[in-house]
Formats: structure tokens, C-alpha cells, sequence
């Protein structure tokens, strides 16, 4: 065997956890960076690295490695987390009241700045909120996270092309409801 793929194997190998805890003491971090962007103000990163960590426990014995353990890792945090999405969105509207979200308090001491940072918050996340799952995915990923789309092909399972298309996608529905979110706000 050559000495770059025996380095390869080798670095694969030891990115792949032996144990729960390893992987806990890894990786928690990383998932719960990848739940808080992924998710936006909408989910708690602590409750989402908490399900993760337990479907991780459930399946890490199973875990073949015909992905980097790093993508099978990202596969649950991103499924777990468009589960809470999804359940707080039907929270939300059952509730039917909105009015919660205004009235969270605040610590800082400028309330002006604070409410032009909570609506421009609220705009930005209702705009990234009305995206396609997909199309969030790579926004979130290549934007916040900052990956190139080679990483993120490579994290996502898909082609190259196929992410240059969803991220050039994502930007121009993004910009779109955004720029009517904001234009509807002044009005």
C-alpha cells in the first residue's frame, strides 16, 4: 500500500469514534453549532445535541463507515433538527399566538436597539424559515458555516454541481423574501 492512501486510511480510521463518550466528547460541540444554524431561533441546540447524542448512542454500533463518520453525524443533527422545526412550527399555529415572540425579555439597555435587532432578527429567520429544506441546508452551510461547496457536497451526499445549483437557488429565494419581508416592514 502507498504512504498517502495508508495516511488516508489512517485518518479516516481515526476520525470515526470507538465509543459513545468519544464520540460525545468530539462532537458535541460540532453538533450543536450545526443544530443553533441550522435550526435559527426556532430550536434549542441543547435539546437537539441531546436527541442527536441519543440516536448516536442507539446506532453508533451499527455505523458501517461508508461516509465519513462526520456526515452520517451531520445526516442525524440535520433530520433531528428539521423534526423540531417542524413540531414547533405546528406549536406555533396551534397556539395561535404569536405575540410571544415579541414579548421576550431583554438584558440589554438600549430598547431601540434591541427591537431593531429583534426585527431584523425575526426577518432574517422568517426569510431563511420559508426556504425549502434543501435549499436552507446549503444556505446555512455555505454562509453561516462558512464550507465550501466541496464540503458540503461531501457532508450532504450530493453532486458538486448539484450544491452550486441549490446555493445559487437558495441566495436568490432568500434575497427575494427577504427584500419583501423588509419592504412589507417599512410599509
Amino acid at each position: 500500500m502507498s504512504m498517502p492512501l495508508q495516511a488516508t486510511i489512517e485518518t479516516v480510521a481515526a476520525a470515526v469514534p470507538g465509543s459513545f463518550e468519544e464520540a460525545y466528547r468530539d462532537y458535541a460541540k460540532v453538533a450543536a453549532r450545526w443544530a443553533n444554524r441550522l435550526g435559527g431561533n426556532t430550536v434549542d441546540p441543547e435539546d437537539v445535541v441531546q436527541e442527536v447524542f441519543l440516536v448516536v448512542d442507539r446506532r453508533l454500533a451499527s455505523f458501517r463507515g461508508d461516509a465519513s463518520f462526520t456526515s452520517w453525524l451531520f445526516e442525524i443533527t440535520r433530520k433531528v433538527v428539521a423534526n423540531h422545526r417542524r413540531r414547533q412550527r405546528w406549536r406555533f399555529w396551534l397556539s395561535g399566538s404569536r405575540e410571544e415572540v415579541a414579548n421576550t425579555p431583554s438584558d440589554l439597555r438600549d430598547p431601540l436597539a434591541e427591537l431593531e435587532r429583534r426585527q431584523a432578527s425575526a426577518i432574517f429567520y422568517e426569510s431563511l424559515e420559508t426556504l425549502p429544506e434543501k435549499y436552507r441546508t446549503v444556505l446555512v452551510l455555505f454562509e453561516i458555516e462558512g464550507l465550501s461547496t466541496q464540503a458540503i457536497a461531501d457532508l450532504c451526499h450530493l453532486k458538486l454541481a448539484t450544491v452550486r445549483v441549490q446555493l445559487h437557488r437558495a441566495r436568490d429565494l432568500f434575497l427575494d423574501r427577504y427584500q419583501r419581508l423588509t419592504k412589507k416592514g417599512k410599509s
